[in-house]
Formats: structure tokens, C-alpha cells, sequence
């Protein structure tokens, strides 16, 4: 069962939407006698969902029917032994997807239209996810991570070391040269061959870029912050030849070999973390500069127009906070209701379904957190 950890994962999702679409949110247990609890709550939630389905209008039949591929993962001991932290089901017409979550969401039920996503908006943030990259001449190893938990991403087309990367064996007898890298002119001899104390640069690089090519392969569209863990004079080499981006100026220095994850993990967080908060203060100053150019607005109704229409660059959007109602998209009309009703949709987790279809970026933060104190704020592109 794979992980869900990208917008881009996020927004084929989204575009799978279709009536009656049902989205649940499980909390979930690896460890101890809680786990037996996994399977009791996606069964209470299957029940809540096929209420839901059945209020919505749905017959009674057709909501069982709807519902069988997921309720058959009840009694399936090989799914539960998957698990993170957390899972997220979306299911309509056609479509089953599952995902494990690196996070505990709240149990949670949605039926619509299209998909429910904004308990997934902590992994868009920019301070909720990241890769550290342990990178020696005899080993790699990637791990994804949050704030509070480290994850080791499986690698099959990875070399592991130099050796591995360079089966025809290295250059041979290359010379004393000088190789610009970074800001610097360093010097290395070379001739000894990989493995001595000797620092081939161009077999590095080779080795190198076999590492970026599997990166590339495992990532692809990804673009969650990377770190670094390496001896220092592997850093520059491997920066100069990856695309990925964005990799961190800071790393986690020294040989990573023989280090558990947990605490490479804990030497990179702090990393991670200044520059996620210089991306979010980034991200609040541009709202506070729109509001005073006429290019951010936090008037929901102005909000939902912008999404629809492809303008929001930024948004921030509440986490476990709801607002009822319905959107007219063709008419760009907006009616709240107090309580929900029969046909209303959750307007935050369409404000920021509609953004991400747009390639804007989300922000889910506490209620106190939302720029100005408003319910909702975002940042027009234009």
C-alpha cells in the first residue's frame, strides 16, 4: 500500500472524483494490543458511510454494493499488517484507492461529489514532510520524515556503493587536478583508485548520478525538501550533479554508515524545520503585501471565485474547522448553511481542492495561524 506524500499523488485523486465519492480517514496502530482496534474502527466508519450514502439519496442496496471492495478489507489480515500511522480510503464508482498516512488523522467520513482531502493538507505543508538522503561510497539510504516520524523508502534500482554503481570498475590513473565545486577551486589526487583516502571526483560523480538516477525514479514530481547526510566533501560533488530540488544547504555531517535512522532523523529536523518556517513567514508576508496591492483576499465567496478560475499562488486554509453550503461555479454564486444539509459541500476542502487542481500551494494550519485571524486567506497570482 503506498504512502500518500505528494500533490501530485494528491491531484490524481482528485481528478478520479466521481458521484457518490466516499473518502474515510482511519487512525491506526502498528504496535500493541490498539491494534486490534483498526479493523472495529473502518467497520463503525463503513456504517456511518453507508448512512451518509443513504441520506444523500443512494439506495440501500446500491450503498452496500458500493461499499463491499472496502468492507472486504476488514477481515484482511495482510492489509492491516501495512500500516502507518494512519490510513485514508477513497472509493466511487470504479475507483478504490488506500493509502497509509505518516500522521494520525481524527476518524473521519465524508461523502460527496468528489474526494475529501483536507486531513491530507498537513502533507502539502511545507513543515510537515522531507527526505534525508544518507549517502556514503558504500552505501545509500533515503527516509522519508515528518516532524515526529522516519520512514525508510525502498530503493530496488539503487546502487549501494561506488562498487555496486561501477561495475566496469573506476577510472584509472587519473591525475593531481583542480575541479571548480561550489564557490571553491579544491584539488584531489587521483590514481589510487575508489576506496582509498583519495577522493576521485569523476568516479564520484559517476556513482554519483546512478544515485540520481534512482532518486529521479523513486521522486519524480516530488518536491518536498531534501537533506543531506554525508561526510562534508561528498556534499558539493553530489549537489553539482542532482536536479532535485530543493536540496538544503545545511546537512547532517559525517559518515552516515552504522547510524540508526532515528537519529539521523533527529540531526536533520532542525534543518528542515528553519527552512520551513522561512517558507511559511515567506508565504505570510506575500499575504500581507496582496491585502495592501489588491492581490489577496480572505472574503470566502472571492476565495472560492479565485480557486475556480486558477488564481490562487497561496492559500490557507483552517484544519478541523467546517463551513457548509454550495458554489455555483457557473455562476460564481455563493449560499451557507449554519448546520449541513443534504447536497452541501464542505467549502474550505473545496477551496483547497480547487487550488490544488491549479497547482496553488496549501497551507492546512491551526485556525489561530491563518494570516489576519480570518477564516480563510489567500494570495492571487494575478
Amino acid at each position: 500500500m503506498p504512502v500518500m506524500s505528494t500533490q501530485a499523488e494528491l491531484k490524481s485523486v482528485l481528478a478520479e472524483s466521481k458521484a457518490p465519492a466516499v473518502s474515510i480517514f482511519v487512525p491506526t496502530y502498528r504496535l500493541g494490543q490498539e491494534v486490534r482496534q483498526n479493523p472495529i474502527q473502518l467497520k463503525n466508519l463503513l456504517k456511518q458511510a453507508e448512512e451518509q450514502l443513504i441520506k444523500e439519496g443512494t439506495r440501500a442496496t446500491e450503498a452496500r454494493t458500493l461499499l463491499d471492495p472496502v468492507s472486504s478489507l476488514v477481515e484482511d489480515a495482510a492489509f492491516w499488517r501495512q500500516q502507518g500511522e494512519g490510513l485514508a480510503l477513497f472509493r466511487s464508482p470504479n475507483v478504490l484507492r488506500t493509502y497509509r498516512l505518516p500522521f494520525r488523522p481524527n476518524p473521519f467520513v465524508a461523502v460527496s461529489d468528489r474526494f475529501y482531502i483536507k486531513p491530507l493538507l498537513p502533507l502539502l505543508m511545507n513543515d510537515a514532510r522531507f527526505y534525508l538522503l544518507a549517502l556514503s561510497q558504500k552505501a545509500v539510504r533515503l527516509l522519508e520524515c515528518t516532524r515526529d516520524h522516519v520512514e525508510s523508502v525502498e530503493l530496488p534500482d539503487m546502487p549501494q556503493g561506488i562498487d555496486g554503481a561501477l561495475p566496469e570498475g573506476p577510472e584509472p590513473q587519473l591525475q593531481r587536478h583542480s575541479l571548480p565545486i561550489g564557490r571553491h577551486d579544491h584539488t584531489f589526487i587521483h590514481g589510487h583508485g575508489v576506496g582509498t583516502d583519495d577522493v576521485d571526483v569523476i568516479n564520484l560523480r559517476r556513482y554519483f548520478q546512478r544515485v540520481e538516477d534512482g532518486l529521479q525514479e523513486r521522486l519524480k514530481n516530488d518536491r518536498a525538501p531534501l537533506v543531506l547526510a554525508c561526510v562534508d566533501y561528498l556534499a558539493p560533488i553530489f549537489k553539482e550533479v542532482s536536479r532535485y530540488r530543493p536540496i538544503l544547504d545545511p546537512i547532517v555531517a559525517g559518515n552516515p554508515d552504522g547510524v540508526r535512522d532515528e537519529e539521523l532523523h533527529q540531526k536533520a529536523w532542525p534543518i528542515a524545520d528553519e527552512h520551513f518556517q522561512q517558507a511559511h513567514a515567506k508565504a505570510v508576508a506575500e499575504y500581507h503585501e496582496g491585502i495592501a496591492k489588491g492581490r489577496a483576499s480572505h472574503a470566502l465567496e472571492d476565495v472560492l471565485t479565485a480557486a475556480f478560475q486558477g488564481r490562487i499562488a497561496t492559500l490557507f486554509v483552517p484544519l478541523g474547522v467546517s463551513r457548509w453550503g454550495r458554489f455555483d461555479f457557473n455562476h460564481l454564486a455563493l449560499e451557507q448553511h449554519d448546520d449541513e444539509q443534504p447536497g452541501d459541500d464542505e467549502l474550505l476542502d473545496l477551496a483547497a481542492a480547487e487550488t490544488l487542481r491549479h497547482d496553488g500551494v496549501v497551507y492546512g494550519v491551526k485556525p489561530e495561524d491563518v494570516p489576519g485571524g480570518h477564516l480563510l486567506a489567500a494570495v492571487y497570482r494575478y
